[in-house]
């Protein structure tokens, strides 16, 4: 132990740690702060600098891995009592604690600043926890195949790159999780298999090394094709971020003329929620409110597609909304979309003909949409851009418009008139 921290403390990259530490903060902190108070979230949030401080990691693997041959010193090292192995695991053991350090800082200070309100679901914070251990150990072992592989000085610049580029291929397969929604979990098979195979990866470097591998740089990548390939694979056919199972009955809910149900991993969005929830037992009675809308995952139901086959999903349930990075208008346009569709029943194709919707009349349909969206987050303008077809953005605008400029009075009498007229012409019978 004793000589894996010398080697911590003569390490050169120990002196970039302090900027490292900021970067890390700095990711967690400047991209976002909606997953504050969310533990699946902030156990992601934090693991998002990994893959930064992974480039770093690689490169400076590789420049350590190389140390021997830089200095010269491959002889002596052989014919010293340690075993070479031993002394191998001690520069590889210091290099992944001094990047492992800005890490963990990062961690803890995002476990604390969620743990003021201590919100239910901790376990999840973990595995996200864990998920960025794994990026840091792969960015290690990549440089350290390639410290022994190319010259020292192409080896670092070799990994650093390499790192980048396979973060980048690897992200259609979802290597990179920058979002915890509670929603989905990280997967502890999968988990559990990557970083069994990284460490695998890592203890075959060190035989390698300490057993000299001698030959050509050619005979040495051969040889780490055995160790390598589990790892690709469990990469490549495992997801190691899942759908979480239903809750049942362990939801938190607001019940008015609509229940809104969420993941009690959300619980910080209530006071929101309710908010909501009170705007829409004000709207006039013209509209319908479904009796109760959940937020996406609670509630699945096992309904036939048109192919005859048996599946699980949202067609036959209760209508659902996301809350996507805390935006009121994530899941104010969702619910608001729910009652709309409730409202002039468009799945209802007996009782109503909306093929018959004249080019005049659907943006009358549009613009009680984007009023019904602004009225119930509460006001002001969204926090999302669209590149929707310009008629459509007009409609929306004159909406939006409606919802800001006017007497809440003027705005129900316009808005009950417009659901009163638009029904009259396409449905058989009024609600």
């Amino acid at each position: 132990m004793s000589a894996a921290w010398l080697h911590v403390r003569n390490s050169p990259i120990r002196r970039a740690l302090p900027v490292l530490i900021v970067v890390d903060l700095a990711v967690l902190f400047l991209r976002n702060r909606y997953w504050i108070g969310v533990w699946p979230e902030t156990g992601a949030a934090a693991q998002v600098p990994a893959y930064l401080l992974g480039i770093v990691g690689a490169g400076a693997a590789a420049w350590s891995a190389g140390e021997q041959q830089r200095h010269g010193l491959a002889e002596q090292l052989r014919a010293a009592r340690v075993h070479p192995m031993v002394s191998e695991a001690h520069r590889l053991g210091a290099t992944v604690i001094v990047l492992l350090i800005p890490y963990l800082v990062g961690q803890a200070v995002a476990f604390a600043v969620t743990a003021r309100t201590f919100p239910p679901g901790v376990h999840l914070w973990l595995g996200y926890a864990l998920l960025g251990l794994f990026a840091i150990l792969l960015s290690v072992a990549l440089g350290w195949a390639c410290g022994h592989l190319f010259g020292p000085v192409f080896a670092a610049l070799a990994a650093a790159l390499g790192f980048l580029l396979l973060t980048a291929a690897l992200n259609r397969v979802g290597f990179v999780v920058i979002s915890g929604r509670p929603e989905v979990a990280v997967d502890p098979l999968p988990l559990a298999l990557r970083l069994g195979s990284v460490v695998a990866l890592l203890l075959v470097l060190l035989w390698l090394a300490a057993a000299g591998a001698s030959g050509p740089a050619g005979r040495r990548t051969w040889a780490l094709v055995p160790a390598v390939l589990p790892l690709v694979a469990v990469m490549l056919t495992t997801s190691v971020v899942a759908d979480r199972a239903q809750p049942g009955d362990k939801v938190a809910c607001v019940r008015g003329s609509t229940t809104l149900c969420i993941w009690p991993e959300h619980e910080k969005y209530l006071p929101q929620l309710r908010a909501l929830d009170a705007r829409i037992d004000q709207l006039p009675r013209a509209f319908v409110r479904p009796p109760r809308i959940n937020e996406v995952g609670l509630q699945k139901t096992r309904y036939v597609g048109p192919d005859g086959k048996e599946y699980l999903g949202y067609e036959e349930g209760p209508p659902i909304f996301y809350i996507l990075e805390g935006s009121p208008w994530s899941y104010a346009g969702d619910i608001g979309n729910a009652i709309t569709e409730a409202t002039f029943g468009f799945r209802d194709t007996r009782a109503c003909d909306w093929q018959k919707i004249t080019s005049s009349d659907e943006p009358r349909i549009w613009a009680l949409g984007a009023w019904l969206e602004a009225f119930l987050a509460g006001g002001g303008s969204p926090d999302y851009h669209t590149n929707a077809p310009a008629p459509m953005q007009q409609a929306w605008a004159e909406g939006r418009a409606m919802a800001g400029d006017t007497s809440p009075a003027d705005q129900f009498r316009w808005a009950e008139g417009e659901v009163n007229d638009i029904r009259g012409r396409y449905c058989h019978s009024r609600r």
